[in-house]
């Protein structure tokens, strides 16, 4: 190994005197030596060519960048920081490394999402092979473009909480709808969830496809079923107002401006629709199945939601705020945030997924 550090020292010298050409020779001339010889390297002889393409690299133009990135990407040893220091450029230089290289680990993948953005995100939802942690950041960060890639890659894995939420956004996304239908690891509480969106999705359409007068017909007479069903004035006031209630927060949830501060938000100002709308929206429960959890006679359940989704005691308080019966007393308060402290996450975090699961049976 003398002999080629002597050889790197030599071309890192040429490089630093060298014209812009003359480095990006250099440094094809390098990786030439790394391919030939990368089979049988170890780690440490793979890191000095880490030291010296890294720096080269950083004088090139573009288009040597690229054609790098596309020689080192499906090296299973190339050298780590160089790939990163790729994966980290523009999009033209970042995707050979972010569709196929092995050496990023899903912790580089993340952060290289979370620096740079959709392009990456989307070159990223390409690879072989996603682990949970990742697919998790793109559901969260990635936006509908992404979500879309991402569900349609079936080599990509998915935690149940990541699968859930494609599930719920595909309430309202017929294309989400059918990259999932496509996959063979929803699991079935979720998959079950996901028909009874796709029936709602079968009805909008079959009003959109039909002739103007009969959609009409046929609105008036659903309007007619609806009123006779719901023929007391304030109950079809109270449907109303949690239609324009959930609109709200689904907007809200698409412009990821819906968190704990906006649930304590609504709580305070009396805004009971909104903050279940939310609580539904944020724990992935039903409407009802949130409804009972914050009003319903089960002081505790409140307590665990919360804390199950990691908020503080001050968005559990708000909520308990909007109940209108017993326990608000300031002694009843009190104990209710010494119960809510001592609840451990774990605990809270199992029985919330045992409501979801509850919630989602037939």
């Amino acid at each position: 190994m003398s002999s080629v550090s002597s050889l790197l020292r030599d071309l890192e010298t040429t490089m630093v005197r060298g014209s812009a050409d003359e480095r990006t020779q250099i440094l094809s001339r390098l990786t030439d030596l790394f391919l030939s010889t990368a089979a049988v390297m170890d780690e440490d002889q793979v890191g000095i060519f880490d030291v010296v393409i890294g720096r080269l690299s950083r004088a090139i133009e573009l288009r040597a960048r690229i054609e790098l990135s596309e020689r080192l990407a499906p090296v299973p040893n190339a050298p780590a920081g160089v790939v990163r220091q790729l994966a980290l450029d523009e999009i033209a230089v970042a995707r050979p490394v972010l569709v196929a290289s092995p050496r990023l680990t899903d912790q580089d993948l993340v952060a290289i999402s979370a620096a740079k953005g959709r392009d990456h995100m989307l070159a990223i939802t390409e690879r072989a092979d996603i682990a949970e942690p990742v697919t998790d950041f793109l559901i969260l960060r990635g936006g509908r473009l992404v979500t879309h890639a991402i569900a349609a890659n079936h080599k990509a894995r998915f935690s149940h909480h990541g699968m859930g939420v494609l599930v719920m956004r595909a309430n309202q996304d017929d294309a989400l709808q059918t990259a999932l239908g496509d996959r063979s690891d929803l699991p079935a509480e979720l998959a079950a969830q996901l028909m009874a969106a796709a029936k709602n999705s079968a009805r909008r359409r079959l009003f959109a496809d039909l002739d103007p007068d009969m959609a009409a017909a046929i609105g008036d007479a659903v309007e007619r079923g609806a009123r006779a069903v719901a023929a007391d004035a304030e109950i079809q006031g109270n449907l109303e107002t949690v239609n324009e209630a959930l609109t709200e927060i689904n907007r809200l949830h698409e412009a990821k401006q819906l968190d704990e501060a906006a649930i304590i938000r609504f709580a305070a100002a009396g805004a009971a629709e909104h903050a279940i709308c939310a609580v539904s929206v944020l724990s992935e429960l039903s409407l009802p199945a949130a409804e009972q959890a914050i009003l319903g006679p089960d002081r505790d359940a409140v307590l665990l939601v919360a804390r199950g989704l990691g908020w503080s005691w001050d968005a559990a308080a708000a909520l308990i705020s909007l109940r209108k019966d017993f326990g608000k007393s300031d002694a009843a308060v009190q104990r209710a945030r010494q119960h809510f402290r001592t609840i451990p996450k774990e605990t809270a975090q199992r029985v919330l997924g045992f409501l979801r699961m509850r919630d989602a049976q037939p």
